[in-house]
């Protein structure tokens, strides 16, 4: 279980690595030794080819002598196994050797390498072909013979021949293992040090944290981490991040609780305001169908009238309801086209003169008549001003103003609408917007759904605009909203 932890893993990730680290490093330093060796090997024995010809007699007479040579390859075949001697021709064939003849697969090797050493200026290590391997090339020395003005062949030395690569690869071997076991020991335990004093801390913030977010999902996502929010490193940002992350989950939490509550309450508002017209409807049908033999014609006219009325209510309350519904559904913006708000308002006035006639109240448009155009919905737009017009006719008396003013803004189009009825009492004020809430203090009656507010807002906000109200009781209300214009 402590591997899975994210402390271990990154104290086995780092000791994997530094051991992987120190491993290259013991191979990188043993490939520059042994190159090291071999330039230091060659410079020393660089003229060990020339004087194996002086001082063995090699050469008599301007020719080889073939017996010296015999001799010299028995001798040091004895006396100093290390080395390997061979007789080519300038064409790189090889005539005679002192090695063990079944250990040679070459038959010729390469001259570039031979003729790079005889240069003045070679530079060392010079690897050259090796007889015994196909593939290898070894340091070597090679002259001359019988000289360098009549040359008819070289003598050319292997320098590190087969006993000593056994030699060397056993020790090389040993080194190595020893090398490696060492640097990788040191690795690992600088690993442990470096996750004791490094990754401790580090993720010791980390399960800090793992914990708080723990503590926020028992709190059933209600209390958000007490995480201060500061500049710093990944860990701080990411700290404050889940911090605005979880407020952001505790406001949409509650707003969904909210939400709920009022689809709670819209049901049972909605249950009351349909089954009172629908018993009352009822009860007029259900006479009509009881007492219709008994009923004068006028009686019956009547009854047919407020059946019709309260019918026409549902109708109205359904309408209202689907309109919200559909309001609710948009989201991808709305279909738009410039138009003149003061000519949409006279004709809602003029809509509405005949009922304001009939109740004795003033329809009045004020303010700038040469306005921008607005880019609106039009149809929306029409009935925003519908709902605040016949709200207001429901709340004044005879000798009241209803009045629409439209003033001109640097961002737009300031609209007001108020009236001088009978107001709305404070602590109302901040419920008028909700579905089906209704003030009771209409001179007209409460024949309405108490859903014109609540579309009206939803309009105004998909237009991208707030509206807000004020009013004093007794002496009227004001609906403020400013619609932006196109630049």
């Amino acid at each position: 279980m402590i591997v899975r932890t994210l402390y271990a893993r990154l104290a086995i990730t780092l000791a994997l690595t530094l051991g992987f680290a120190g491993l290259l490093y013991a191979l990188f330093i043993f490939t520059a030794v042994q190159k090291n060796i071999q330039h230091a090997d060659q410079s020393l024995n660089r003229n060990l080819a020339k004087t194996l010809v002086a001082e063995r007699n090699l050469v008599r007479e301007n020719e080889l002598d073939e017996k010296a040579l015999k001799q010299t390859f028995s001798d040091y075949m004895s006396v100093n196994p290390s080395i390997e001697i061979y007789l080519i021709d300038l064409s790189g064939k090889i005539l005679s050797y002192s090695a063990d003849p079944g250990h040679v697969h070459r038959t010729h090797v390469s001259l570039r390498p031979i003729h790079a050493f005889l240069k003045e200026d070679a530079m060392f290590p010079i690897l050259g072909d090796d007889p015994r391997s196909p593939e290898r090339q070894k340091v070597f020395s090679v002259t001359p013979i019988p000289s360098a003005a009549s040359a008819r062949g070289y003598l050319y030395v292997i320098l590190r021949g087969e006993e000593y690569d056994r030699e060397e690869q056993f020790a090389r071997d040993k080194e190595l293992l020893y090398l490696s076991g060492w640097v990788i020991g040191v690795a690992l335990s600088i690993s442990m040090l470096i996750g004791l004093l490094v990754f401790y801390p580090l993720t010791r913030r980390l399960r800090r944290l793992s914990a708080r977010i723990d503590d926020f999902r028992k709190s059933d996502f209600k209390t958000p981490p007490d995480i201060a929010p500061k500049a710093g490193d990944e860990l701080n940002q990411l700290e404050g991040n889940i911090q605005l992350m979880a407020q952001q989950i505790v406001r949409q939490f509650e707003q969904l609780s909210e939400q709920d509550t009022q689809r709670r309450d819209l049901f049972a508002s909605l249950s009351h305001d349909l089954r009172t017209p629908l018993a009352t409807l009822h009860g007029y049908l259900e006479t009509l169908q009881l007492r219709s033999d008994k009923l004068t014609p006028e009686e019956r006219e009547t009854y047919v009238a407020r059946a019709m009325q309260f019918s026409q209510r549902m109708k109205t309350l359904v309408d209202e309801l689907f309109e919200m519904a559909k309001l609710d559904s948009i989201h991808d913006g709305l279909q738009t086209e410039p138009f003149a708000l003061p000519e949409l308002v006279q004709d809602v006035l003029q809509q509405f003169e005949p009922a304001a006639e009939k109740a004795g109240v003033k329809l009045h448009m004020s303010g700038d008549t040469e306005l921008p155009f607005f880019d609106g919905n039009i149809g929306m737009m029409q009935r925003v001003f519908e709902n605040l017009v016949s709200n207001a006719l429901r709340h004044v008396e005879k000798g009241d103003r209803i009045s629409v003013s439209l003033n001109a803004t640097d961002q737009g189009i300031e609209v007001a609408v108020s009236d001088t009825g009978c107001g709305i009492e404070a602590t109302e004020l901040g419920k008028i917007f909700d579905p089906l809430y209704q003030v009771n203090n209409s001179h007209r009656g409460g024949e309405h759904s108490g859903l014109g507010l609540a579309i009206v807002r939803r309009i105004l906000e998909l237009h991208g605009c707030d509206i807000h109200v004020a009013s004093t009781p007794g002496q009227g209300t004001s609906f403020t909203f400013s619609l932006k214009t196109s630049p």
